[in-house]
């Protein structure tokens, strides 16, 4: 028997007053305002409703509506100074007899109209780290009133009540976007449906941990794109482990460790456990438990774990031992990172491109260059618009440090950035590639690497 359909009256106003907002801002996202929105919030706040609580990250506008619902607003202006807008919403609870979990969230994430009939981008589901299910929605690309439109919608479920928020962006794109998607996964993670739920954090279980050190592995295939079309990769993925049980899928940067990394980029990390082998006896097995791409979501894996030498074989895996680099490492030559990515689609094309070349000499001294480019057309209403653009970076130079994983760059300019690196190999045989800062930087020319 199919699940009953959520009481279109107790359902209506909690997707109404976002409906109503919508009708007058895209308007506001080429033009200022007529009303002049709430000075943004300098620092995150937590905010309460009811047995709830979350986090509005900083830059927000907003507040508690008369029917119960948290309304917030963040406005950006682009490179080219097209201005944009973003909205959350966080609905109050709707109780498991307004009808089941799964309807009640199809519905409200069809609830605006330029999107209602959109498939889905992006959807899923899980538990949070409170062990409460969750599913998301990520719907695109609606217009209203000439301005584009898109709407992420989670749900969560506390066993009692469905939680529902809402991201709505309008005429956002690029890094606007992006940081409106990283506020609104950060809101989700905080939010906590019981009294008796606990921030957002990773904790290893009791008894977790038992490995220690920097493993990496090629993993290749192609993977569709932004653009339409499809991308190779060769990418050498890497796994940090820390002795207590936390594990990173990248090298933590600067002077944290493993857990100061985990606070700061939860989406990189996870937990693990260790099971069999020794003298319980059996074959050994791992458990890894880590934060999935958005929204906090938890994924667990158990998966055979075999020692072969200083290496370790994670199911069909084979992950080798990366050695830090002794101290004072010495390089002699230029490496070069490229990317590329175009492709096609029923109504526009575009592309984007990459490239740093990074030298290295043994006197300690380095030098950057570089270039991005991209370029995009499209066809609306029976004419074609697009744009081509493309800059070259500022030539860098300074002094280098390699010890560990770590690369420093000390700028002439006073500047100081700390990069990641490592020889996914092992060797210095050459120094063909290098692994800095998770991009592959390939040799480009025969100079001998400099000896330590």
């Amino acid at each position: 028997m199919p699940p009953a359909s959520p009481s279109p009256r107790r359902l209506a106003p909690v997707a109404a007053l976002l409906i109503l907002l919508l009708a007058a801002l895209p308007a506001g996202a080429q033009r200022p305002p007529p009303d002049t929105p709430p000075a943004p919030a300098a620092a995150a706040t937590e905010q309460a409703r009811g047995e709830s609580r979350f986090t509005v990250p900083a830059g927000w506008s907003g507040g508690p509506q008369a029917n119960g619902t948290w309304l917030g607003r963040r406005d950006f202006t682009g490179e080219r100074g097209q201005r944009g807008s973003a909205l959350i919403q966080v609905a109050r609870p709707i109780s498991h007899a307004a009808g089941p979990f799964e309807t009640v969230f199809a519905q409200l994430a069809a609830s605006i109209p330029e999107l209602a009939k959109e498939r889905p981008t992006t959807k899923g589901q899980g538990v949070t780290v409170n062990n409460h299910r969750i599913a998301y929605d990520h719907r695109c690309c609606g217009r209203r009133n000439g301005v584009s439109l898109a709407s992420e919608t989670v749900a969560i479920d506390d066993g009692t009540n469905t939680h529902v928020m809402m991201l709505v962006t309008l005429g956002l794109r690029g890094d606007d976007a992006r940081a409106a998607w990283a506020d609104f996964d950060a809101l989700v993670r905080s939010f906590r449906p019981r009294a008796t739920d606990r921030a957002f954090a990773l904790e290893p279980p009791a008894g977790a941990g038992g490995l220690d050190g920097v493993f990496s592995h090629l993993s290749t295939g192609i993977r569709p794109n932004a653009f339409g079309g499809t991308d190779f990769y060769a990418d050498n993925e890497v796994l940090v482990f820390d002795p207590k049980g936390l594990f990173s899928h990248a090298i933590p940067s600067g002077t944290q460790d493993v857990a100061a990394h985990c606070r700061e980029e939860p989406t990189d990390c996870g937990t693990y456990s260790l099971a069999g082998g020794g003298l319980l006896g059996g074959a050994e097995r791992i458990e890894m438990r880590e934060v999935g791409h958005r929204f906090g979501i938890m994924e667990n894996e158990t998966q055979p774990l075999r020692r072969d030498g200083g290496n370790l074989r994670i199911g069909e895996t084979l992950h080798q031992r990366v050695p830090p680099l002794p101290s004072d490492t010495r390089f002699n030559g230029t490496w070069r990172y490229f990317f590329a990515s175009s492709g096609t689609g029923a109504f526009s094309s575009g592309g984007v491109a990459s490239e740093r070349l990074l030298t290295l000499t043994p006197d300690g001294r380095f030098r950057r260059t570089g270039f991005t480019g991209a370029s995009s057309t499209n066809e609306v209403g029976g004419g074609t618009t697009g744009f081509t653009a493309g800059r070259e970076r500022p030539a860098e130079s300074g002094r280098y440090e390699a010890a560990g994983f770590r690369l420093t760059l000390r700028g002439d300019d006073g500047r100081e950035e700390v990069l990641s690196i490592f020889r996914p190999d092992g060797s210095d045989d050459g120094d063909k590639l290098l692994v800095i800062d998770g991009r592959n930087y390939l040799r480009q020319d025969n100079t001998r690497p400099a000896r330590r």
